[in-house]
Formats: C-alpha cells, sequence, structure tokens
C-alpha cells in the first residue's frame, strides 16, 4: 500500500468518533464500543514481519486502545486480562497475555506516532462515551472457568444473562427516604457481588469500587441497613393478629416479606421458560418436583463459658443438658439449630425444586425452626416448623406457579403427617423411610433369605386425623451400601414393575442435592451476621442466583447440543463474572 493510500490520523479519528456515536446507541459498555470498532488494516503498520507475530495485529491495536480509554498501566491491565476472562476473549485473545508481551508488542509493533494515534483515539472513544454517560468501568477481577463452549458467542451469552437478570430481579424493593443518596439498585448491584464473589459485607468499598462503573459506591455499614430494609416486615399487625391478640413470629414476617420479590421473578422466569419464541418449552406440566433441607454454617457457640459471662454486659441463660447446667448466650439467633454432625450448628432452609426432564428451578424457600436441646429439656414453648408445615407450605408456594404430580423426599420427612399433607393435595409421593418398624426389620430379613428376589413390596393403608390412603412398602438394596436395605413409601397400591419405575424417577432428587452444592459453592457471600434478615435474603438472593443460571442456560439450549442439567454452556463459576457485568444498569 502506497503512502497516499494510507488514512491520515485526523481521518483515522473522525472515523473512530463516527463510528464510537454510532455504538453508543447499541451499546452500554465502553468494552463493548471498543470490541465492535472497524479497524482498518492500513491504519497500523505492524511488524515488518507479520509472520513472526504471535499475536495479531488487530487485537493488540484494541487492547492499547482499551488500555488508554480506561486509563491503566501496564500492570493493572496485565491484571484486568488475567482476572476478567471476558476481557481478553472480547479483545480477541484466545488467553490473557502478560506485562512483558504488552510492554513488547508496544515497543516493537508500534512507532511513535503510532502510539500517539492510538492515545488520541482511546480519548475520543473515551469523551464521545461520555457524551452517552456509558462510561462502564466493572469487569470483575474474580477467576471464572473457561468457557465451556466456544460456539457460544460472547454476545449470546451476555443477553441470556442480562435478560435472566432482569427477570429474577426486578421485584425486590425497600422503604427508604426520597433523598437516598443511592438507589436502591446500586445495593442489590453489590449484593450481586457479594454472593458471586463469597466478599464479606465488611468487604472495603474500594474492592468494589473497582469493579462498579458508579462514580460512587455504598459503604459496608450501608449496605447492611439496606438489606435489613428490603426484609423488613411491615410493623402494623394484621387482622388475624388483632383478633387473637397473638403476635406472628418476627422470622415469620420477614420470610413472607423477603418470599413476595422472589416469587416476582420466579414468575417471571418461569414465563419466560414456556415463551412461544422458543420451539421447545422449558418445562411441561404436571412437574416432578424435590423438597430437600440445607444448612448454611453458623459457627459461634451458643454457650458461654464462666470468664465470658463475667467479662460480658450481656446476662447469660442457665440451661440444663442432660443433667450439666450451661450458660446460653442470650443473643444467639432463634433461627440456628444443630446439624446432623454433633458439634455443627447453622440456619437450615428447605426449597422445592422442578426436577427430571424440565430446566431445573427453585420454586420455594422456606426457613426451617428446629426445636434445640436445651429449649426441649427446659420444655420452653418456642415456636417451630414440623416437616410437615415445611412441605405444606413449599407446596403451596409451588402451586402458586406450577401444577405438580410427583414429589420426592427423603426420609428425614417421613411421619403420618407429611404424608397425608401430599396426599390430601392429590399428589403422587415417593417418601424414604426409615427401617425402624418391627414389620420392617421382618421384612427386610425375608429378603436376605430369599435365594430369588432382593426386593419386595408390600400393601397397607395410611390413617391420619380421620382420613385414610392406599400406601405401598418398598423394600430394596441400599445404592450407598449393598448390605443395607431402603425402604420408600407411595401413596398407592402399585405393582414391581410401577415401583422400578418410580424409584428410577426418585433418583432424580438428587438435582436438590447438586442445587444446594451450586448455591453454597458460587451464590452465598461471606457473612458472620447473626441478623437473621440479613441471612434469609442472602440465601433468598443466591437462589435467584441458581434460577438466573438456569434460566440463562435454557436460553442458549440451541446453541450447543447439550445436557442442560449436566453440562450447562455457561458453568455456574461462569456466571459469577457475567452477572456482575448486568445485575443491574445505573439509572441515566
Amino acid at each position: 500500500m502506497t503512502a497516499s493510500e494510507t488514512p491520515s490520523s485526523d481521518e483515522i479519528l473522525r472515523s473512530i468518533e463516527a463510528q464510537t456515536e454510532d455504538l453508543c446507541h447499541i451499546h452500554d459498555h465502553i468494552t463493548r464500543i471498543i470490541t465492535n470498532l472497524d479497524i482498518g488494516a492500513e491504519w497500523f503498520s505492524g511488524y515488518d514481519d507479520p509472520g513472526r507475530a504471535k499475536f495479531d495485529l488487530e487485537p493488540m491495536v484494541r487492547l492499547f486502545l482499551y488500555k488508554h480509554a480506561r486509563d491503566l498501566n501496564q500492570s493493572e491491565l496485565a491484571r484486568r486480562l488475567q482476572g476478567a476472562a471476558y476481557v481478553h476473549l472480547r479483545l480477541g485473545f484466545d488467553r490473557p497475555i502478560s506485562q512483558q508481551i504488552i510492554s513488547h508488542n508496544k515497543r516493537e509493533r508500534f512507532d511513535p506516532d503510532e502510539r500517539r494515534l492510538l492515545k488520541d483515539a482511546a480519548e475520543v472513544i473515551r469523551s464521545v462515551c461520555s457524551d452517552h454517560d456509558i462510561i462502564r468501568t466493572n469487569e470483575p477481577a474474580l477467576d471464572p472457568e473457561t468457557v465451556q463452549h466456544d460456539q457460544v458467542s460472547d454476545t449470546e451469552i451476555m443477553d441470556a444473562v442480562e435478560r435472566a437478570t432482569e427477570l429474577g430481579f426486578s421485584e425486590f424493593t425497600a422503604d427508604r427516604a426520597s433523598n437516598a443518596k443511592y438507589p436502591l439498585e446500586a445495593y442489590f448491584e453489590r449484593q450481586g457481588y457479594l454472593n458471586m464473589s463469597r466478599a464479606g459485607t465488611t468487604t472495603p468499598s474500594r474492592r468494589f469500587a473497582r469493579l462498579s462503573e458508579r462514580e460512587s459506591v455504598p459503604h459496608g455499614s450501608s449496605h447492611n441497613r439496606t438489606m435489613k430494609k428490603v426484609a423488613k416486615p411491615d410493623s402494623q399487625l394484621t387482622f388475624d393478629e388483632f383478633v387473637t391478640g397473638k403476635q406472628v413470629p418476627a422470622w415469620k414476617r420477614i420470610r413472607d416479606e423477603v418470599l413476595e420479590p422472589f416469587h416476582a421473578g420466579v414468575e417471571n422466569i418461569l414465563d419466560e421458560l414456556t415463551d412461544e419464541e422458543y420451539d421447545d418449552a422449558g418445562f411441561t406440566e404436571p412437574v416432578h418436583a424435590a423438597i430437600d433441607i440445607t444448612a448454611w454454617n453458623f459457627y459461634a457457640s451458643p454457650f458461654m463459658s464462666e470468664k465470658e459471662a463475667r467479662d460480658s454486659d450481656r446476662e447469660p441463660i442457665r440451661v440444663t443438658i442432660n443433667g450439666k447446667e450451661k450458660l446460653l448466650d442470650p443473643e444467639h439467633p432463634d433461627l440456628v439449630s444443630g446439624l446432623k454432625d454433633s458439634d455443627e450448628r447453622g440456619y437450615k432452609f428447605a426449597t422445592i425444586t422442578i426436577i427430571a426432564e424440565n430446566t431445573p428451578i427453585v420454586l420455594g424457600v422456606e426457613p426451617v425452626r428446629d426445636q434445640r436441646k436445651w429449649e426441649h429439656e427446659m420444655g420452653w414453648d418456642v415456636e417451630r416448623t414440623s416437616r410437615a408445615d415445611i412441605v405444606e407450605r413449599l407446596l403451596e408456594q409451588a402451586s402458586r406457579h406450577v401444577d405438580i404430580h410427583k414429589v420426592f423426599l427423603d426420609r428425614g420427612f417421613s411421619s403420618k403427617e407429611t404424608r397425608d399433607v401430599i396426599d390430601r393435595r392429590g399428589l403422587l409421593y415417593v417418601l424414604g423411610k426409615p427401617a425402624r418398624a418391627k414389620v420392617d426389620k421382618e421384612n427386610i430379613e425375608e429378603i436376605k433369605d430369599h435365594d430369588t428376589y432382593d426386593s419386595r413390596i408390600g400393601h397397607g393403608t395410611h390413617e391420619y386425623g380421620g382420613r385414610e390412603h392406599d400406601i405401598t412398602y418398598i423394600y430394596t438394596p441400599s445404592k450407598k451400601d449393598g448390605d443395607k436395605y431402603a425402604v420408600f413409601t407411595v401413596n398407592e397400591h402399585i405393582d414391581h414393575h410401577r415401583a422400578e419405575a418410580l424409584l428410577g424417577q426418585y433418583g432424580q432428587r438428587m438435582e436438590i442435592e447438586n442445587e444446594y452444592k451450586t448455591i453454597k459453592k458460587h451464590f452465598l457471600p461471606t457473612t458472620a451476621s447473626k441478623d437473621f434478615r440479613i441471612r434469609f435474603l442472602y440465601f433468598v438472593v443466591g437462589t435467584l442466583l441458581y434460577n438466573v443460571w438456569r434460566m440463562a442456560n435454557f436460553m442458549l439450549r440451541d446453541a450447543v447440543d447439550v445436557d442442560l442439567g449436566e453440562s450447562p454452556p455457561i458453568l455456574a463459576g461462569e456466571l459469577i463474572e457475567l452477572v456482575a457485568f448486568c445485575l443491574f444498569d445505573p439509572p441515566d
């Protein structure tokens, strides 16, 4: 190409300005503006011998436009490329590049005039973006996993996540002053970051500020106060409370306050899953559902030593456990109870989730209030939730959204009352049962002694509160321990073939275990808060993020030929970065 065919610097800058002006009407992030510019092949000379270049020239041009537009030094740029995968991918690199490579390319591929042109072009981009109020600089410095499916474009992924996020989080509100310094969205943006990066609410605000596109961000203490307001129930008595004179416990009021926007988000997501624009719906009704309980550990002991009691301004409560007197911390949270391991405690939450061939979506969340050992031994009258109460509330929540056919539960829910709750709704249940009854042990012994059969079914009836329904008992070898037997109950009289099919479907209940692992690994923040408002709200937000992840993968299902449950296009570890781009947009 002759010199006369090479555009001047002014011509290149005018082209950059015109393109940026047009792109600002399409994209809302300065990084996207840069990655969508048409870079003329003749604008920069590059190496005299292009064959020796490890990286193409155009991505390198975008890299330096990004560097100068973001006002980053080379060290900061290298950390950004390493920490935010979608930055280097969008710029056109298949992997992050080091500070040394950046420095080498700056010296060897661009002469002084071209380096000056890159700075001038970046200034033009920044100026035009500023005029359109889209100086967005919040690529998160997290460590997401490698993009799993390269046939899914960045644009497809971001569009899916943005849409799913909007559907899931648009309904949350808080009773705040009209002159509040930050809009509520700013706090949810920060909360999303905390949930996704497993940061604590005491994390210095400057850490979040580096990721946010806002000029300033809420402080941690302000954040906590606002999140409590989101979960704060109405202080006015309900009609029933006024009539009976008995007020609903605070934790139930908090539950009701937080769950309303949660259910609005669930309904939005389910509407999208069944939208006619998709060839196949994300779920078909009636659905199969699984119910289970998970725990969020709480590490502070409920007890105080004699020394702690003397040094504290809190007056301990003397309780007796197993005949021994102990000092109970009066500030130990009511909703914290013991876990399976005797030395562990935590907040417990039950969920109901769509399983089987449908897109897994959490339909309901219910806090679990168990009676603690000292409360039982001291004979205290406390408000607790029986497993039957939990199941009834979860089924009620789920029925707001879908028709359910079958419900699968483990033996932790085994009780006559729970079975009656499900059967009264006309639903089929498959429910695990502890092999404690004499008849159970006799049946298992007969199976062990039989030369041919390794399973057995028995028929009977179940009676509770004057109601009666048919029941089948299924005895089958345990999948965890072949020398032991598991017992299941079904609220119909069924044969062996039907029993085998139902137990096969019961295996899909494990999806809820994977759900809990994902939520706790990727979507819960670090917190030591004792406040149930904070704990419940954070868990619900984490559950919504799980639903957003599942929803976004559904929207991408046509791009890849995979099972969305086992191998989704977006991994949970990737979503933590993506949602940070688009959880909430700042106000115009």
